[in-house]
């Protein structure tokens, strides 16, 4: 059965984009009815989706005047990469550790796919927010492996801010490719059983990411 996407979640999706894109600058302040002026709906659907970013910490909201983009810090960036390397360095080792096992197996097919699938992105700069979302997928499939609820609700709450931070990074020549080297770096020592291994890819594919954005301006 297709489920049908709500306005509200419309809403939601194109502004969330709009933020990691940067086609929302930092700095301004947008109002609801801008908004809901420019894609032709009620305000309320608006105001709903506002809401949700506000909780992901995407924006911060100005009562009676409207919304701005949070600005991000080298620091908060440093702190969820070294969340995302005790959660998914754990879950990379997990997986690797279990890869005889059929489920794993499966898993694995799947994190071929999205390899394949960046592969065919390269070197094409509108392309990145779908590489984007596509690293994404790839790392929360590992995580999924371990069935930890609490590993996997602690990602959703970041997932927005973490997309935002691989967007940008994307935009830096040949990124995806390293991006999609050190995906398969991970792939293969899961692939074979490399606990240290994969933890050890994951971990470089992270310090890799901090010396980028190191380099950038998230403010």
């Amino acid at each position: 059965m297709v489920q049908r996407v709500t306005l509200k979640e419309q809403v939601y999706t194109h502004l969330k984009k709009a933020i990691i894109n940067e086609e929302l600058k930092n700095g301004e302040i947008y109002s609801e009815q801008s908004i809901a002026s420019e894609l032709n709906i009620s305000r309320t659907p608006v105001r709903e989706a506002i809401l949700q970013l506000q909780q992901e910490k995407m924006i911060d909201i100005y009562p009676s005047r409207g919304f701005m983009v949070k600005p991000m810090s080298l620091e908060e960036c440093k702190k969820i990469l070294q969340l995302r390397v005790a959660i998914e360095g754990f879950s990379a080792m997990h997986m690797a550790r279990n890869i005889h096992r059929q489920d794993a197996q499966e898993l694995l097919t799947q994190l071929e796919e999205y390899l394949h699938f960046e592969e065919s992105m390269l070197n094409n700069p509108e392309k990145s927010y779908d590489f984007m979302d596509s690293d994404v997928q790839f790392h929360l499939h590992i995580i999924s492996y371990t069935n930890n609820e609490y590993f996997v609700s602690t990602i959703d709450t970041l997932r927005s801010r973490m997309e935002r931070v691989i967007n940008k990074t994307l935009q830096v020549r040949g990124r995806m490719g390293h991006g999609l080297s050190e995906h398969q770096a991970i792939f293969e020592c899961i692939r074979h059983g490399d606990e240290y291994g994969a933890f050890l890819a994951l971990r470089k594919h992270m310090d890799n990411t901090e010396e980028l954005i190191s380099k950038m301006n998230f403010s």
